[in-house]
């Protein structure tokens, strides 16, 4: 009988030891593997991104779309300007590429994130999202408005927010807002397109703002107009934070746009439905393009829909009307608008470069899947962007 009990207790012991052992080892061994995959999934970020950013992909030039015309002519995927510094991008590689928001291009000239994927040796595996944002946050708001004669309302004073990429006010930031203003006025039965422009600076304060007023330009503009039939205005604001650079630019409580996409030197609209866009054959010829923080310039455009570029881009549908730009597209021109009569209505296509954020990814990272994000700046012309790469494992 004691024997017994001498054994039960030393099983009990035994047992309990072996317990303890395991609640400890196994949560230990669990961490330890956890700690691995994740550091693993650090490396795969790391190698993506050095991959995307200093390198410039094969062949070097693909952001030229009548040298690469469909991601199936692409051979290795990167978003560096051949012959420059690194962490410099292409502007038209960047435009390639967005999938997601607006910006995209026709999807006959995109270069598709799944093809992004397996040019990174991702395929499977891993999913992944570029998201390139300005390092500056840009906002602005109308806070006045000019009455011309005849009762045409414009905005004329505007409340600009800088903020650095982390939500903080970018305090005695310098900054420079371009305001465009167009005009579609009638003089003796005819109707003609004009353009005008001016730049106001101020510094930003101490919460992060900056007012911004453009009565006196549009105090001389009425002088000259004869009967408004229509006004657009825009804004391209540009700060300097501490040597860092961002751009951004709105139309300014504006109705009847188009929005359109750039690449290269062209300028491409959709046509949606019965609206077809002609090209405003009834107006001047003529595109604004704003220089940031100080020039716009004009430049006059050739209908591309039926030539080379116009049978890369609609590859026979049809669906896409494209212009060309007679002068090249400077590269740091970050706005331009040109305007549009169809059927007795007048419109502005707009078209941004690039959008004010970038985003090309596959799929979704949802629920408790772990992902790893990392961040870096880096330049396109002369303005400063936050590029991140996110990546995480499809099997989770």
């Amino acid at each position: 009988m004691h024997v017994t009990i001498d054994n039960m207790s030393a099983f009990f012991i035994l047992l309990l030891i072996l317990v303890t052992f395991m609640g400890y080892i196994i949560p230990t061994a669990y961490l330890s593997f956890t700690t691995a995959r994740e550091h693993q999934l650090e490396e795969v970020a790391q190698a993506i991104m050095d991959k995307v950013l200093l390198s410039t992909g094969i062949p070097e030039d693909w952001g030229d779309i009548l040298k690469i015309q469909d991601s199936s002519q692409l051979l290795s995927f990167g978003l560096q300007k051949a012959g420059s510094e690194p962490y410099v991008l292409d502007m038209d590689k960047v435009l390639r590429m967005i999938n997601i928001g607006g910006g995209q291009l026709p999807e006959t000239v995109q270069i598709d994130a799944w093809t992004v994927a397996r040019l990174l040796g991702l395929e499977n595996k891993y999913g992944f999202s570029i998201r390139i944002t300005p390092a500056l946050n840009l906002t602005a708001s109308v806070v006045g408005y000019y009455n011309f004669k005849g009762g045409v309302q414009v905005p004329s004073m505007v409340e600009v927010t800088v903020k650095t990429y982390e939500g903080r006010p970018a305090v005695s930031a310098n900054l420079t807002g371009v305001y465009v203003f167009m005009i579609i006025d009638r003089d003796q039965g005819q109707d003609v397109c004009y353009v005008d422009y001016v730049f106001k600076t101020s510094p930003v304060r101490i919460d992060g703002r900056a007012s911004l007023d453009f009565t006196d330009l549009l105090r001389d503009a009425e002088t000259g107009v004869k009967n408004i039939q229509k006004s657009f205005s825009a804004l391209i604001v540009y700060a300097d934070y501490f040597g860092i650079r961002a751009v951004n630019s709105s139309m300014l409580g504006e109705t009847d746009i188009l929005n359109g996409t750039t690449v290269d030197d062209y300028l491409i609209l959709s046509i949606e439905g019965s609206l077809e866009i002609p090209a405003a054959r009834h107006l001047r010829n003529q595109t604004a393009l704003a220089n940031p923080p100080y020039y716009v310039y004009l430049s006059t455009f050739r209908n591309e829909t039926n030539g080379e570029s116009g049978l890369v881009i609609n590859k026979g549908s049809k669906n896409y009307r494209v212009y060309r730009i007679t002068s090249t597209i400077d590269e740091d021109v970050a706005f331009m608008m040109l305007p549009v009569k169809y059927r007795g209505k007048y419109y502005v296509a707009t078209f941004y470069r690039p959008p004010s954020v970038t985003i090309c990814q596959t799929g979704m990272a949802s629920g408790n899947i772990k992902t790893s994000v990392l961040k870096r700046m880096v330049k396109i012309g002369s303005f400063h962007y936050v590029f991140e790469i996110r990546v995480w494992r499809w099997a989770e």
